[in-house]
């Protein structure tokens, strides 16, 4: 039991790398600069090469999406809007009071409220339609309480700390590929997220504070993984835990239910498959899938989750692909691109 524990938290250090390629890369860099020059050195090297660099070019679209913890869990920005550069391309972010993102169509009337992490969040898209939850819920608004590191025992925090704003009928959604882990006793995002949540006014007012952040951070050797994403790992880590992961999402998913209740509101549960079904090949930015492993993931997410009484209905992503190439994932190829994920109720796919 206490091997299995470290794996798993070894699995929590994988899913906090769900920071932006780009901060990786600022800390790839400087954590080269640490070791071949010093702390010291680098210092004066840090403050010259960010604190000049100009902040007209990060405020026109930041190179990292901005998400804080607060104690309970990460959120978005209040009330702001943003953009972010994901590789080639930018998105607009609109959030509410609460950090929640936006996507609005004019023509419709209802809003659906919807939690999770950066998977429902939706990196690659910044329009209504785009989103994999609108082929579910057309003609109604989304407002997505979602960010990167937000597991789902915090977005029961989320419920509980905002109950006057959560409507009756809510979307809750399972990032299979991390969320698994994130429902250890162990994991805390406070070990993964850089920022507090009253940082984010001033990083979206200035930019380059966040670099400063991050370099201290660095320092301290908190909070960002530099690991490169290992899907083999990922996968042997499931493999050899599914066990302990069994046993936790009963105990999640019964939380959960008792939540709902205490809330007097009702669940919609969306699941989305884990990345790491798949694996690299030796051809150049393919991805195979694992037939055997997509069979153990399959199997344990019908176990696992069951409609209750106050979950009324369960949807699982379904890829029905064998070979996935980068373009099917997003910038960090730890997300599927939301146009690939189709959603089927869990007593046709069980």
């Amino acid at each position: 039991m206490f091997f299995a524990a470290n794996n798993i938290s070894t699995a929590e250090e994988n899913s906090a790398a769900e920071n932006s390629l780009r901060t990786k890369q600022h800390l790839s860099g400087l954590k080269f600069l640490r070791f071949f020059f010093g702390v010291k050195n680098i210092l004066f090297f840090f403050i010259i090469s960010f604190l000049f660099n100009t902040e007209l070019k990060a405020k026109n679209c930041l190179s990292f999406l901005p998400y804080g913890f607060n104690n309970y869990y990460v959120h978005l920005p209040q009330n702001a809007s943003f953009c972010v550069k994901e590789g080639k391309f930018f998105y607009e972010y609109k959030t509410d009071n609460y950090g929640g993102r936006l996507f609005y169509n004019e023509t419709f009337s209802e809003q659906v409220q919807a939690f999770g992490d950066s998977q429902v969040l939706g990196l690659d898209i910044e329009k209504i339609d785009e989103h994999f939850l609108y082929e579910l819920y057309k003609n109604k608004n989304f407002i997505v309480y979602a960010a990167p590191n937000n597991g789902p025992y915090e977005v029961i925090n989320f419920l509980k700390k905002n109950k006057k704003i959560i409507k009756k009928k809510i979307i809750i959604a399972f990032n299979f590929s991390v969320d698994i882990f994130r429902v250890n006793n162990d994991w805390n995002p406070k070990n993964f997220v850089a920022l507090k949540d009253y940082e984010l006014d001033e990083i979206l007012d200035h930019p380059v504070k966040y670099n400063w952040i991050i370099f201290k951070n660095l320092l301290s050797n908190k909070n960002f993984t530099l690991k490169k994403y290992n899907n083999h790992k990922m996968q042997n880590l499931f493999i050899n835990n599914i066990d302990i992961i069994y046993d936790q999402l009963v105990i999640y998913l019964n939380q959960l239910n008792e939540t709902a209740a205490l809330l007097d509101i009702e669940i919609e549960f969306i699941i989305t498959k884990p990345y790491w079904i798949y694996s690299k090949t030796n051809e150049k930015n393919k991805f195979l899938l694992e037939n055997e492993l997509n069979k153990q993931v399959d199997q344990l997410i019908c176990n696992s989750f069951n409609n209750t009484n106050k979950i009324k209905n369960i949807y699982i992503s379904d890829i029905n692909k064998k070979i996935l190439n980068t373009k099917d994932l997003t910038f960090d190829n730890r997300h599927f691109k939301s146009s690939l994920i189709k959603l089927v109720k869990n007593t046709q796919f069980c």
